[in-house]
């Protein structure tokens, strides 16, 4: 069944249910691609697993908030998987075996990195970057992921969790990764609201104790929020934080005082650096700066900004018609160009049959 969900940059992909071999009963997903996804090409993009579908009103806002932020080039194009879980069966999802004999975080965790991670890697083309975002109980879990998995996550982001369980306290658990030996930077966001107080002031005892330089711990609280509130009021900011390193590196190559176009490799090895994977600058920002170029009469520079952008963003045709342009202010051969415009077009899922046309018709 199709989402009937408009977005201003992600593409509804599907509602789907299948039977966890792990947790032996079904749970349904969704599944969001960014506009520019298609399966003929080989482009990868961040994963980001948000759970509690089943709570349309939070889930919801988490998803346009992804969707405004990526909109106004502040995080880059993701997939999105919602995970639902029934009511009857959410709460052992998250609860550990040494806590209670119903626990089923144990298996839970297998579901998570065995089947959805899996399937988001294998059929639609995630990369090594993933976020988990999860509310209370699932804030629990996931904080309890990432104490656990550090290493097979770049971030969580926990709305309004709680930290302990009997015989559990995850906030000592973060407190012993100020050991761990991280190769690259790992976020742990958070906002708390009014029912956790005792959690807030834990939680900032750990992050102030933090020295790890690769292990980011920060968040918001809320003194007066209700508990089905902070998902809404700290999901932005904690998406902001998340990215903001990535915003300011292709910022650094956007600003129109940059004339350096050989500095993209070098911002682009620093994100690497910073998250441990790739994450492809805006297509807005690619665009704008051939542009800026174009607009400074310096044409090669502009043809090889686009060039970049169709690298990272091949389903994106259009880029070809400005290399034309830029291609005939030199007195260039643009047989090889229209060739590929042509080629680039004809496979791309981007553009509607209509749009195809008009783009089509600007060669002549």
């Amino acid at each position: 069944m199709l989402l009937a969900q408009d977005y201003q940059v992600y593409k509804s992909k599907k509602d789907t249910t299948f039977v966890s071999s792990h947790l032996g009963y079904e749970k349904k997903i969704s599944i969001i691609l960014p506009d520019d996804w298609q399966n003929n090409n080989q482009k990868k993009y961040p994963l980001v697993i948000i759970f509690d579908r089943q709570n349309k009103r939070s889930y919801g806002q988490i998803v346009n908030t992804i969707d405004y932020l990526t909109a106004a080039e502040q995080m880059p194009r993701s997939i999105i998987v919602g995970i639902e879980s029934d009511n009857s069966k959410r709460i052992s999802e998250a609860k550990s075996p040494k806590s209670s004999k119903d626990g089923k975080a144990h298996l839970n965790e297998k579901f998570l990195f065995d089947e959805i991670i899996k399937l988001a890697e294998t059929k639609y083309k995630a990369s090594s970057f993933r976020v988990l975002i999860g509310h209370s109980w699932y804030g629990h879990f996931s904080t309890s992921m990432f104490v656990k998995n550090i290493e097979g996550l770049s971030a969580v982001i926990a709305l309004d969790p709680f930290f302990k369980q009997e015989s559990i306290s995850l906030t000592d658990s973060l407190s012993d990764l100020n050991k761990c030996k991280l190769e690259h930077n790992k976020y742990f966001l958070y906002a708390i609201g009014k029912d956790y107080p005792q959690d807030y002031k834990a939680i900032e005892k750990v992050k102030v104790e933090n020295t790890n330089s690769k292990l980011d711990i920060r968040g918001t609280y809320f003194p007066k929020a209700f508990h089905h509130a902070v998902p809404g009021l700290g999901i932005g900011e904690a998406l902001y934080d998340l990215f903001e390193y990535w915003s300011v590196q292709q910022y650094t190559f956007f600003e129109p005082s940059n004339k350096n176009v050989d500095v993209f490799d070098e911002l682009k090895d620093n994100l690497i650096n910073h998250y441990g994977s790739n994450l492809d600058f805006s297509l807005g920002v690619l665009n704008g700066k051939g542009w800026g170029f174009y607009n400074d009469e310096d044409y090669l520079k502009a043809i090889k900004v686009w060039e970049e952008l169709i690298n990272q963003y091949p389903s994106f045709s259009e880029a070809y018609l400005y290399i034309l342009d830029a291609q005939q202010q030199l007195n260039q051969d643009t047989s090889e160009t229209i060739s590929k415009f042509k080629e680039s077009l004809k496979q791309s899922q981007f553009y509607s049959k209509e749009e195809k046309e008009e783009l089509l018709s600007e060669l002549k």
